[in-house]
This record gives structure tokens, sequence and C-alpha cells, in this order.
């Protein structure tokens, strides 16, 4: 064969390449359109004249009022954002709605993994790699249900194989054009090979300017570097030391502007190690209370199983095995009841199924309910878990949480887009620990 000929070969594969990811890259455009026009299908959500606004004050987005504040967790969105995942795209989107045309929160925390550009039918994701695009999706979301929000990132959000890195899909959610998005980078640890970009303080005070929680936002970050490698196999990453520092700074600085310590709720994507610590306390006392862990509700599900990895909580540095988890980071020993003692409750997500709640040394632990329709292979028709965590916090600075299912406690349809069961666990092998105590 010449080396015209193959030439010219060569040149015929590539276009045909070209034209593939054009027609996929114009197909996923397409669908991201449909997905906007059925946002907007939807009626906003109608609040009092009087509601709740964000207002920058002394270097924090703050929440004014002498009323009970309403806070609502949503985790593990995953909007694929392409075309192989329209029907589950748009029932997330439903479902999201629904909860927030009912529970009208005063504003929302999205907990991590808004989005999850991956390829279509090996891992289940929209077929794109562009997050960035993906991610304009929930900011039209909110921005049309006229609903405050703010956000942490996920280990999905930005996978090593998507177009915008961490940093640049921080300055979409803080652009001026998104009047609903009040998140702000407060901190960044540049200097680091993977930065840390969704660190954030969110202060509710009353109206006579007393603190009452300081809403610690936290970024988990995701993988312990960029390579395909370390996405596919799950090599977390861990809250890093710097940020740590600057979160020990601003709760330490706020005290000091309030004349007494201030209390803290963290919001991170990623588990710390001390959830496998407290679910390894729990199973090895037969379930009951220990010293330092007690059970308040929920189950441990999928990667609490015997049958997976010898059983495990996938927690951030969960990959070294030589070190103890709750000696991984940091983070809790110098928030916690050991350090500053701020810290009275931490919200995370990542595990789709698992809704646990837990107090260990004082502090609970919190799983929020899942939205998750893509990721996990048949989640879509799964519903025990799917739903959100409304936290309320009183003007006195008591709190409570509560898990609400979106078909349960919101009436959304099981048959709308999937027959959705709501009866059964999506896997067999689950801990139910209350149930385990009523044997």
């Amino acid at each position: 064969m010449g080396k015209f000929k193959k030439r010219y070969i060569a040149y015929g594969i590539l276009g045909l390449i070209v034209l593939a990811a054009g027609g996929i890259s114009a197909s996923n455009g397409i669908e991201r359109s449909a997905l906007k026009n059925y946002i907007h299908s939807f009626d906003a959500v109608e609040y009092d004249a009087d509601r709740l606004v964000p207002q920058m004050e002394d270097g924090h987005i703050t929440f004014k009022t002498d009323k009970d504040i309403k806070i609502m967790q949503l985790t593990d969105i995953h909007i694929g954002g392409g075309s192989w995942t329209t029907r589950e795209d748009k029932k997330t989107i439903y479902e999201i709605i629904t909860m927030l045309q009912q529970e009208k929160p005063d504003f929302v925390v999205l907990d991590g993994d808004n989005v999850f550009c991956a390829p279509g039918p090996i891992f289940n994701g929209g077929g794109t790699f562009n997050n960035k695009a993906a991610s304009k999706v929930i900011l039209e979301l909110f921005e049309h249900e006229n609903v405050y929000f703010t956000t942490v990132f996920g280990n999905h959000d930005t996978e090593s194989f998507d177009f915008t890195k961490r940093k640049n899909l921080g300055n979409l959610y803080m652009k001026d054009k998104y009047k609903y998005c009040f998140f702000d980078s407060e901190y960044s640890d540049t200097d680091n090979k993977m930065p840390s970009v969704t660190n954030q303080c969110v202060v509710l005070k009353n109206n006579d300017g007393t603190i009452r929680k300081a809403l610690m936002l936290i970024d988990s970050n995701d993988y312990i570097s960029r390579s395909i490698s370390a996405s596919i196999n799950w090599e977390y990453d861990v809250i890093h030391e710097k940020q740590i520092d600057w979160a020990e700074s601003t709760i330490k600085d706020l005290s000091s502007k309030a004349g007494e310590d201030v209390k803290s709720l963290f919001f991170h994507h990623i588990p710390t190690g001390e959830f496998e610590t407290a679910f390894r306390e729990l199973k090895n006392n037969n379930w009951q209370d220990t010293a330092t862990t007690k059970y308040i509700e929920g189950v441990w599900d999928e990667e609490a199983s015997e049958k997976i990895d010898g059983g495990r909580i996938w927690y951030g540095g969960c990959k070294d095995r030589e070190t103890a988890p709750e000696d991984i980071d940091k983070f809790f020993e110098r928030m916690g009841p050991e350090g500053i003692n701020t810290m009275e409750g931490v919200f995370v997500g990542h595990d789709h199924t698992n809704n646990a709640v837990v107090e260990y040394k004082g502090v609970t632990l919190s799983y929020g309910y899942s939205l998750d329709n893509t990721a996990y292979t048949g989640i879509a028709k799964w519903g025990k878990q799917r739903g959100c965590t409304v936290i309320s916090v009183k003007p006195d600075g008591t709190w409570t949480q509560k898990h609400k299912n979106v078909y349960v406690d919101y009436g959304a349809s099981t048959d709308k887009f999937f027959k959705v069961n709501i009866d059964e666990w999506m896997n067999p092998d689950v801990i139910d620990i209350k149930e385990l105590r009523n044997k």
C-alpha cells in the first residue's frame, strides 16, 4: 500500500472520529437544552415577601432573623448531563423540585456530586465529560425555582477526564449572573497539587447580631491524583491540613468578635474515618451503644456489607489500611471536642444507600438521603434511600434534623419515570440497627 493511500485512510479514520465526537457533543447539547426546558415547565417556589435573603457581613454570607432557619441538605444529585441519562436526569429534577416546592427551605446546601460526567454505557454516566455544562443544569434549576443555595463539591464533580477543573468549576458557581447561588470560595490551598476549592463559612445570626450557628462547608476533595486510575480505584483524598487551619482560624475569629465560643455544623461530601470507627464500635458491641458511640437512626448499607472488601465505609483516605480510620486526618480532632470544640454535627453524602445517623464523642455524624439515579446500576428504581435532610436551627442555637423521603413525605409519583420500589432496600444485606435491637 502506497504512503499516500495510507495517509488518506488515516485521514478518513480521523475524520470519522471527529464526526462521531461532534455528533455526540451535539446530541448531549440537545439533551441539556431539553433538561432546561423541563425545568422551566415547573412553577417557581412561592415565598413570602419577608423571606430570608443572604447578605455579606464581615467577610461571610450571613442570614439574620429571629425565626427558625430551615436548611435542606441535598446530596449526590448526579446529573449526567448527556444523552445516556436523559430520563434519569429528568427524574432527579422532578424529585428535587417536588421537595423544594413543598418544603420551601430558607436555603439549600448541596453536599457534593452535583454532576456525574462519565462514559455512558460503561460507568452509567451521561456520556459527556462536560462537567461545566452539566453543572449549569443545576444552577438553572435553582435560578428558576428562586431558591437560595450553596455547595461543596464531591469526588464526581471533577473527574480526571472531565473538561473543567475544580477551581474553574468553583468560579462558575460564583458568577454574579446566578442570583440564587451564594457560594463563595473563602479559601483554596492553591499551592496543593490537588487544590481544595469549596470552603465557605455561612453565619446564622439573630437580629440583634448574636451568632446562633456557623455552617462550615469543607471541600473533602476528590482523589489523590488526577490520574484515571485514582478515580476508578476510589483512591479518595482527605481534608487537607491547611483547610483545617483555615476552619480553625475562622471559628476563632468569629468567637473572638462574638465574645463567646461559636458552635458549628459541618458539611462535606466524603465521610472522614470517624464514620467508619463509629460503625465498627457499634458492630463490635453487638449493635449496642458504647461509651463513645450512640445510634440515632437510619441504616448502614452497601459498603458496610461484609461482602465488600471485608466490610468498610468509604471514607477519605480509606485505601490506607495501615492507619486507623480516625487517624487518617486531624479534622475531627481539631474541630471536635478534643480540639476547639466547635463541631456539633457533620453532614455528608457519598454512600448513596446509607442514611445512618450516630452520635460519636458527642458529635452527630449524619449521612444524607441520596438523589442518585445514575451511578449505581438500577438505583433509579429504588426509593427508600431517596430524599433530603431538613435541618432546623432555632434562635437559641439548638437544632434538629430529619430525613424526609421524596415519595412518602412529599408525595412524588413512584411511576412517573420508572416503577420505583419504596418498600424494600436496594441492598438486601442492609444493616438496620433498630431492627436488630428489636429482635
